[in-house]
């Protein structure tokens, strides 16, 4: 014997109901998820840094690109030697790679000359990178020096403190001076 199930007006409206309530789940839950491979929409366009990027990345790369950033925070003299040692030594590491693609062959004539190229390219941008930056700067000298003797600088100082502890004093005697009279003002005004 076979049953069939008959479902009433309240339990065809509950089953309405439910199904609607399951639906409106689901399709809120299946909305459109960005995966790795798309690009996050951004508000901001992304603007390029000033800072070149090496593609081949060794010591040589790290200290130029340190020493240019130094240099331009502080464009000194003692700055801008180091950056020229920086590039000498990136120079050397190029030498090096271009002499191992000539005496090597096969996988590691390629992986040498592929990280010599990149080591140029990168060499390349740093030196347009300080190039702008000596133009827009002028190095520091070192700054004239004192010709003053320790004993001059050692008075010049002491008559500095003094203004000081003068100026400092005086505004003292004027703030109690000041606060004398209002004490005065304010036992005038409670006494009336």
């Amino acid at each position: 014997m076979m049953t069939i199930f008959t479902l009433s007006p309240t339990g065809n409206t509950r089953f309405i109901l439910t199904a609607s309530f399951a639906c409106a789940l689901t399709f809120t839950a299946c909305e459109r998820k960005i995966t790795a491979e798309e690009p996050t929409p951004s508000a901001n366009p992304v603007t390029q840094s000033a800072e070149p990027i090496a593609n081949t990345s060794t010591f040589e790369t790290a200290r130029l690109g340190a020493a240019i950033d130094k240099f331009e925070k502080a464009p000194t003299m003692e700055n801008q030697s180091s950056v020229k040692l920086a590039f000498a030594e990136l120079n050397g590491e190029i030498a090096e790679l271009d002499d191992r693609v000539v005496k090597t062959s096969g996988t590691a004539r390629a992986e040498a000359a592929a990280k010599s190229v990149n080591l140029q390219k990168y060499r390349d941008a740093e030196m347009i990178r300080f190039t702008k930056a000596q133009a827009f700067t002028t190095p520091d000298v070192n700054p004239p020096a004192d010709s003053r003797s320790g004993s001059q600088k050692i008075k010049d100082t002491a008559a500095k403190v003094e203004e000081n502890i003068e100026d400092g004093t005086k505004k003292v005697g004027r703030t109690i001076e000041k606060g004398a009279k209002n004490t005065g003002d304010a036992i005038k005004d409670a006494t009336h």
